[in-house]
């Protein structure tokens, strides 16, 4: 295999041959943080089974630990997403100290709106009012969580959508979703944000509420 340095240098070659500043390129790629997830650092596997690893971390300090470590040898890693409630602690003050004396920061953090049982027809578009204030009122809990930790990103993933034909209004839930989401950002402060993720497809077989880019 050809010295990766050599590899390197004929590729630099060529792109600046096609008029590519490839030191303007490495420039901006130095500019670049990437967030890690902290369930990343912890036990996983597939849909079916989760896979257990020996030393893989078991609490949120640990994650923050491996985090800074993965950070310590890339150096574009400064800051870790946690999941609430996968990451709940009893000091969250407590925790922010101990993430920036590792040189981590809190990233986004997630509210959990797909695990919990009552949220079979979904969390923010569920029919049932008091489900929907039940998440709702989980969101609110993350926003305060993430203004202790100066985190300015809410990330939801909401699992919501129908089975079947007639499962429920279609155009209800998006009135429910709506409604839940104004109520969500009206509690963020000025310089914080609702990142909004979505998945092809899933987890529903009928209808997804956020399925596509254009729909977050």
């Amino acid at each position: 295999m050809r010295d990766y340095k050599t590899s390197y240098k004929i590729l630099k070659s060529s792109l600046e041959e096609k008029g590519i500043s490839v030191s303007k390129v490495e420039k901006k790629l130095k500019t670049l943080k990437i967030e890690t997830p902290s369930w990343g650092y912890s036990d996983s596997g597939t849909r079916f089974a989760i896979f257990k690893q020996k030393g893989a971390a078991k609490s949120v300090k640990e994650k923050i630990q491996d985090a800074a470590e993965v950070h310590k040898v890339t150096g574009i890693c400064p800051s870790i997403t946690l999941h609430i409630p996968w990451d709940v602690t009893d000091n969250w003050n407590a925790l922010l100290e101990y993430s920036l004396s590792l040189g981590i920061k809190p990233g986004a953090i997630n509210p959990n709106l797909f695990q919990d049982q009552d949220y079979k027809l979904g969390s923010l578009c569920n029919p049932d009012r008091k489900v929907r204030r039940k998440a709702i009122n989980h969101v609110l809990e993350c926003i305060e969580i993430a203004k202790t930790l100066k985190s300015k990103d809410i990330s939801l993933w909401l699992g919501d959508g129908t089975n079947y034909p007639g499962q429920d209004d279609m155009r209800e839930r998006k009135h429910r979703l709506e409604d839940s989401l104004k109520e969500i950002y009206e509690n963020l402060q000025d310089d914080m944000r609702i990142l909004i993720e979505y998945k092809f497809f899933e987890p529903a077989f009928y209808n997804t509420e956020i399925a596509d880019w254009g729909m977050a």
